[in-house]
């Protein structure tokens, strides 16, 4: 998406979320992904142009963060076991659970 498509949102950053990102309009927070196309899927292999996708509207900031915490785990294709999928999730979880808890 263009910058200016996001003029009316804002726009919540955060490297720990990447390639995640949260706008908010006055009506609900909304999750996007930033996407750049693997060379292989490109014609000639050359490197795509990144995009943004919208994945989903949420009312609240902490369903934005949940839903974050699972895309993140998610991430990975492959778990040994449920333990190891519950452990990543957890961890992936207090990271972003960190972030909230900075104080202004």
């Amino acid at each position: 998406m263009a910058k200016e498509e996001f003029s009316s949102l804002t726009i919540i950053r955060d490297p720990k979320i990447e390639p995640y990102f949260i706008g908010k309009d006055s009506y609900c927070y909304t999750i996007y992904e930033t996407i750049t196309p693997d060379t292989k899927y490109t014609e000639d292999n050359k490197p795509g142009k990144e995009y943004t996708k919208s994945l989903g509207h949420y009312s609240n900031f902490g369903s934005c963060l949940k839903v974050i915490a699972r895309l993140k785990t998610d991430d990975k294709q492959n778990y040994n076991s449920i333990q190891d999928y519950l452990e990543t999730y957890s961890q992936t979880e207090n990271l972003i659970n960190q972030l909230v808890k900075v104080k202004i």
